[in-house]
């Protein structure tokens, strides 16, 4: 991975839980997955490894997509990102304080769900560790996640924070948000498009990323209704919205909210039908997003 195309950029990342249970996904199919040891590596293993490989080229780590809930979980925390490959210049660099790990649960604590004083919150944690390292490190890298506001039901909250926080990356700085499947398929599509617009890339297998533009999206949306509806079926829905509603298929990408509600009126309003659509959209784009580590050997004990 170079570390390099990381930098000054809002990235995502949708991993692929292996816990060994029955989920059901957008249309009601029962899957059995596979038993996996060492959950929490399982999800998190990603994210200890690129922060390993940033720590290892002179970086430093904000990291704060777990809950942290007192010192002992920190130090396991911090060991498993050591332990990926532990060189003397990672212990040099976690000894000098260029990782500093965040409780996912103080975050929205101390900001008190205010999304604007999320982003306040984490550009402070940036500056004190710029200030304390004293541009010793080439820049700083952050992890994040939005466990603890779905957990609330505070879908929009966390949403205004990434599409403030996108906004403000300085050259030498960048963010990782790390969402797992379980809130990823219970999002609605207005807001699975939203949050594809408030990130630049998406982080895929061997750290490859994927650069979201608005066409990509609009492809993915127009392949999903062909998929159901038949080829030319996405072009004559766009024409028909166009006309009575007065919206192109950029809608979907402004107003992804609106896009999804006009959708449901041109398909009749019928659920069964209209959610059907939406479904097979949702799994052409969510083809494209998922990352998965396969290839990474996962050690059975950390």
């Amino acid at each position: 991975m170079s570390v390099n195309f990381c930098m000054h950029s809002h990235m995502i990342g949708f991993p692929i839980s292996t816990e060994d249970q029955e989920k059901t996904d957008r249309q009601g199919v029962q899957r059995k997955l596979k038993p996996r040891t060492n959950r929490n590596y399982d999800i998190y293993g990603p994210l200890y490894e690129m922060s390993n490989r940033f720590l290892s080229n002179g970086y430093s780590v904000l990291y704060g997509a777990e809950f942290v809930p007192n010192e002992s979980a920190k130090d396991r925390l911090v060991n498993n990102i050591q332990n990926v490959n532990n060189t003397e210049e990672v212990q040099n660099n976690i000894s000098k304080g260029q990782l500093v790990v965040i409780d996912a649960d103080s975050i929205h604590e101390e900001n008190d769900g205010n999304y604007k004083s999320m982003v306040k919150y984490w550009w402070l944690q940036v500056t004190r560790l710029q200030e304390k390292l004293q541009k010793k490190s080439k820049g700083i890298m952050m992890f994040s996640a939005p466990d603890v506001y779905f957990t609330h039901n505070q879908h929009d909250i966390f949403m205004m924070f990434e599409e403030e926080m996108g906004k403000t990356f300085s050259p030498n700085v960048s963010m990782l948000c790390w969402y797992k499947e379980k809130w990823l398929i219970n999002l609605s599509l207005a807001l699975l498009i939203r949050t594809l617009v408030d990130h630049k890339y998406t982080i895929h297998n061997d750290w490859k990323r994927t650069e979201w533009t608005r066409a990509k999206i609009i492809s993915l949306i127009s392949r999903g209704i062909d998929k159901l509806l038949g080829d030319g079926s996405a072009t004559l829905l766009f024409r028909t919205m166009k006309s009575i509603y007065g919206f192109n298929h950029e809608v979907a990408i402004t107003k992804p909210v609106v896009f999804e509600g006009i959708l449901k009126r041109l398909l009749g309003n019928d659920d069964y039908y209209a959610n059907s659509v939406i479904a097979s959209i949702f799994e052409e784009i969510m083809k494209e997003i998922s990352f998965s580590r396969k290839a990474i050997p996962i050690p059975e004990e950390i």
